[in-house]
């Protein structure tokens, strides 16, 4: 595999002008051509078994393993860290990894395999229940415990939003406007440091800066090319916000199970239908390195499902590696020949980014001398006038011609430092480093050079400290492959480390609905969804309804211009099969008047029985409708509200039922 081989450059030195009045050093060292295992990017399982090219592990964290009731402390959520940041008794900062969290509450809507629902709701919440004043209140309450444990936690890269519906995607339910506010403003405010991605670019996690993280990437259906896909990223990436790679990180997961069974995805002109086939075929590792830089990706799930013990599987997962993120290449670096020890030392370099993304994390450019024997900084500094944050890539990717058409700037670093007058006389080796901010201010990120020795620093010559040294250049045998250096580390701090769980005392647990037929279908809790078609259509709950109790009080609203198939449906936890027999469905409803509604029940999104228009009023009006349920249900129940195709306006309804009559 080319990217862990051991390369010997060709140095070249010639002199520079030095823009103090002497003459500078400069190196043109040769480009390491191999992949790398850089930080924060490449590859992200879901959890840590030493796989080649992954730093990042997502990490689903279920809402009541951090938090037991509403006032549980905060060292929970860090003590969680510490039991699961760790492999085979090795923490992760000693492994070099870092993890994504994302906290969730319904992985599904359905039972795991031994019965038990998939929902993680501390004791104390409703289940289900995602409106309500109380679950806000304690959703925003859990942002800011978040942000107290993990937002100067170096084990942190960035965090998914996560929460709300399946899997902490955001869908089931989809997130109203007003919930799109609440959590971009707590979260804004709980992260101060850390990068924040979402499920979608709406208008506001986009103006807030958050990144986007992409479940169905790499999949032909959703592409714009595909068609109509407004509401999904890749469409939202190509025409509504081109440039937000350039805020936050773009990652996701790619989908292999639509691969084998959708026929749109047209697996053999695209990527294959496995991760090892994505990485094997040259046509199939192009796409997806196409798409990866076209939507300036910084690293992706499910195709790190590759298998890492076939060596054409990962050599074809290397190439795919340095297409990810970013990828620093130094292609000139100057300095001072000789210098008495507390003078001035110049250091010049020009840098470019040959990957897909920025590194989005400020960490800072260290300068060092290094003692030329055990190749350790004897002093080192951190260049200000260097900001690898900035250091983009080229932009609007090209798959005819498979490069950038504005291809990646040439950055240049110029910074006069000066050397302590304690500097003791003699030979110096001359070198940069990428450290960990977060992580006690150690050597990790690697350029992509071949001047590279283990520890994390880059030598480029030698330096004379009192005295011109015999010879510039630095013996190219001390170099090694910057492609993995497992030497690498990061500090976790002892304040976290020593955190432990904190007892839990006595919870007064809720009682969580069940449908009973003969008295009630519908959980009062249990949120309705919104299927989006028209004109900025919403859907919004409020608690001021005209009757009591805690379904009749919540009015569900919605609201815009209505085209195509707009409608709201409910179907019950675990799609509950409700027995043979008649049914009634009653609620109360009002609107824009002459707008029509009309409720039926289908099975899944096939359309079943009870079928009934009706119009609305201005004031609040009961509508009953029966249905019968009387042959078998392929699938389950729903229960549908469809808003008319052509209209515009607002729809409210409250109080709703549904129970068996006989």
């Amino acid at each position: 595999m080319q990217s862990l081989r051991r390369c010997i450059p060709a140095i070249c030195l010639m002199i520079a002008p030095y823009i103090f009045g002497g003459s500078l050093i400069t190196v043109t060292p040769k480009e390491f051509t191999g992949a790398i295992e850089n930080p924060l990017k490449g590859y992200r399982p879901d959890g840590y078994g030493g796989k080649p090219y992954c730093t990042l592990y997502r990490r689903y964290i279920k809402w009541n393993d951090i938090e037991k009731y509403e006032n549980d402390s905060v060292d929970r959520i860090t003590a969680y860290l510490n039991r699961t940041c760790q492999y085979k008794g090795t923490n992760y900062g000693d492994l070099n990894v870092k993890i994504v969290p994302r906290v969730y509450l319904d992985w599904d809507g359905k039972l795991a395999k031994d019965g038990k629902p998939m929902q993680y709701w501390p004791a104390d919440m409703h289940a289900f229940d995602y409106d309500s004043p109380a679950f806000k209140r304690r959703m925003v309450r859990l942002i800011e415990k978040l942000g107290e444990a993990w937002d100067n936690d170096p084990r942190v890269f960035a965090v998914q939003m996560g929460l709300i519906g399946f899997w902490g995607e955001q869908h089931n339910p989809n997130i109203n406007r007003e919930m799109l506010a609440l959590l971009t403003d707590t979260y804004r405010k709980a992260f101060r440091n850390k990068l924040i991605l979402t499920r979608n670019a709406t208008p506001e996690f986009r103006d807030a800066g958050f990144g986007l993280y992409y479940d169905t990437f790499g999949y032909l259906g959703r592409e714009p090319s595909a068609g109509k896909t407004e509401g999904e990223p890749p469409w939202q990436l190509t025409y509504l916000y081109p440039d937000l790679w350039k805020k936050g990180p773009i990652e996701g997961e790619v989908e292999y199970t639509w691969q084998k069974t959708r026929a749109g995805a047209k697996p053999d002109e695209t990527f294959g239908r496995t991760p090892d086939e994505t990485m094997v075929n040259p046509d199939f590792r192009k796409y997806m390195i196409g798409m990866i830089r076209q939507y300036h990706v910084s690293y992706l799930g499910w195709i790190s499902d590759f298998d890492e013990k076939k060596a054409d599987v990962l050599n074809g997962a290397g190439e795919i590696m340095k297409a990810f993120g970013y990828r620093f290449v130094i292609e000139e670096f100057s300095y001072t020949p000789s210098a008495a020890p507390g003078s001035p030392f110049d250091i010049q370099f020009t840098v470019r980014n040959d990957g897909s993304a920025p590194m989005y994390l400020d960490w800072p450019v260290a300068f060092a001398l290094l003692d030329t024997t055990t190749r350790e900084p004897v002093w080192q500094t951190v260049l200000t006038n260097a900001h690898v944050r900035d250091w983009l890539p080229g932009e609007r990717w090209s798959q005819t011609s498979f490069a950038y058409d504005i291809p990646a700037k040439q950055y240049r670093v110029a910074q006069t430092v000066t050397l302590p007058a304690s500097l003791a006389k003699g030979d110096y080796i001359v070198a940069l480093a990428i450290l960990d901010r977060d992580g006690g201010m150690r050597p990790s990120a690697r350029f992509a050079i071949e001047n590279y020795c283990t520890g994390g620093w880059h030598p480029f010559g030698i330096t004379g400290i009192g005295a011109a040294p015999k010879s510039t250049a630095v013996d190219p045998a001390i170099f090694s492959s910057p492609a993995v250096d497992r030497t690498l580390r990061y500090m976790i701090p002892d304040r976290l480390l020593s955190v432990n769980d904190p007892p839990v005392p006595a919870v007064t647990a809720v009682e969580q609905w069940k449908l009973d037929p003969s008295a009630e279908c519908i959980d009062p809790w249990r949120y309705w969804c919104l299927s989006k078609r028209g004109t900025n259509v919403d859907i919004r709950n409020t608690y001021d309804g005209p009757v009591e109790g805690p379904a009749g009080r919540r009015v569900i609203a919605v609201s815009g211009t209505f085209t195509g198939d707009a409608r709201i449906y409910y179907y019950p936890f675990n799609y509950e099969k409700f027995p043979d027999g008649r049914y009634r469905m009653s609620f109360l409803a009002k609107g824009t008047p002459g707008l029509n509604v009309e409720f039926q029940v289908s099975d899944d999104w096939e359309y079943y029985d009870g079928k009934t228009a009706f119009t609305l009023e201005s004031d609040w009006k009961r509508t009953e409708i029966e249905f019968t349920v009387r042959k078998a249900v392929k699938k389950h129940l729903r229960f549908n509200l469809v808003l008319p195709a052509d209209g515009a306006g607002e729809f409210m309804f409250t109080d709703y039922h549904a129970r068996k009559t006989e």
